[in-house]
């Protein structure tokens, strides 16, 4: 399964990359909201798994909210 962590929407609100620790926000592929506190780096693997687990399709994007 190939995933894809799409910024654009952040970078566009924040003017920079999402990094750091606060309260993530990810739109998941199948409309639901996904969110973890912690760390960029953890938040992002934690949203990879929770799709994972939701979508059976070959292509997943994530969108990251805030």
């Amino acid at each position: 399964m190939q995933m894809q962590i799409i910024t654009t929407r952040y970078e566009t609100i924040h003017r920079r990359k999402p990094r750091g620790y606060r309260l993530w926000y990810f739109q998941m592929p199948d409309g639901l909201t996904f969110s973890y506190a912690g760390t960029y780096a953890r938040a992002k693997q934690a949203a990879t798994v929770q799709a994972m687990r939701r979508c059976r399709h070959n292509q997943v994007a994530i969108q990251v909210c805030a």
